[in-house]
């Protein structure tokens, strides 16, 4: 079941973000939220502009899930971005042996809610992209 914002307003509360910034937060989150929902179910758009299952019935999609790799990373950037705003700092994950970051309770919270599991191997499967992304564009 998706998060709603009664839920949404009671974890950012509870992750302890400053009250003045709160509005801001949870804008980036429903953001990312809506980019997030939009990406990850398979439609089409018809020739009237109405989103459709098939864009033609010759179309024969493939079986099972697609990759939802893209809508993952959509909204696990409008977290960090969130977390950012907040509190003025990037987010850490925790290392293997040590417990859970505050970052990463408060991503498990909202992320569970949206029905996405693995949460700690897609969490550091997105900070390996990106740390590998500023190094590459790195220009020292």
């Amino acid at each position: 079941m998706p998060i709603n914002a009664a839920q949404l307003n009671s974890i950012v509360a509870r992750t302890g973000f400053p009250i003045e910034k709160r509005s801001q937060v949870i804008a980036t989150i429903n953001h990312g939220l809506q980019g997030f929902r939009d990406y990850k179910t398979r439609g089409y758009y018809g020739a009237t502009g109405k989103n459709v299952k098939k864009p033609t019935a010759a179309h024969n999609p493939p079986a099972g899930r697609h990759d939802q790799e893209g809508a993952r990373t959509i909204l696990i950037s409008a977290l960090c971005r969130a977390w950012i705003t907040g509190f003025g700092q990037a987010p850490t994950l925790n290392n293997k042996k040590d417990p859970d970051s505050a970052f990463f309770n408060f991503a498990l919270q909202v992320m569970a809610h949206e029905g996405i599991g693995k949460i700690h191997e897609h969490l550091e499967a997105y900070w390996s992209k990106r740390k590998k992304t500023w190094l590459e564009n790195d220009p020292n």
